[in-house]
């Protein structure tokens, strides 16, 4: 009996081990390594003649008062012009064509089902790909991202459901970085990779 009962019991750990393992497994066919050209390591240098750094802590007027979220002056400054963005790509179940999401802090979002109920940053900042790669899909790139293209500000309807209320649209040649898959045999080193904050 007792025989009988640990077997179970192996049988149990063992097919859930399985599960875990395929779960996992699943999670990570997703997962990739930024380009080394956008990638962050450390501090980055001065950026180029007509790019200007934008930061998330300063794109809405603080304190927050009673009107909410009020957009400020630095950033309809900066409306159409080319800036520098630094934050983490929100990790997706299943990456959506045309583009990624970038916040200041890692974030994870969920299925479908949840995708207007999620944990975004009302700084959130969708990025759009060019239209020669709005039909590619980016894989979940881990680690600090730098990327660089023309801001938009003002309230759009994204085709996931999401209203975006800041854009950064990219070039072609991020664009096809961004949607090139780095050396899975690489993508252990990313865990080893240290976080820098975004803010």
């Amino acid at each position: 009996m007792r025989r009988s009962q640990s077997a179970g019991t192996i049988a149990t750990i063992v097919l859930g081990t399985m599960l875990l393992a395929a779960t996992a497994h699943a999670t990570l066919a997703n997962i990739a390594l930024p380009p080394a050209a956008v990638a962050v390591n450390g501090p980055l240098g001065a950026t180029p003649v007509g790019i200007t750094d934008l930061k998330f802590k300063d794109m809405f007027k603080t304190p927050i008062g009673p009107k909410g979220l009020e957009p400020s002056e630095r950033l309809l400054s900066l409306h159409g012009r080319q800036v520098r963005l630094v934050g983490y790509m929100t990790t997706q179940e299943e990456s959506k064509p045309g583009g990624l999401i970038l916040t200041p802090m890692p974030v994870n979002l969920g299925d479908e089902d949840e995708s207007l109920s999620d944990d975004l940053p009302g700084n959130a900042v969708f990025v759009h790909l060019s239209g020669k790669y709005a039909d590619k899909a980016v894989p979940n790139l881990q680690g600090l991202l730098h990327l660089t293209g023309t801001l938009s500000v003002g309230a759009f309807e994204e085709p996931d459901g999401h209203v975006s209320s800041i854009r950064l649209e990219l070039d072609d040649a991020t664009s096809r970085l961004l949607t090139t898959r780095a050396d899975p045999n690489k993508s252990t080193k990313s865990a080893s990779r240290k976080k820098l904050s975004a803010r």
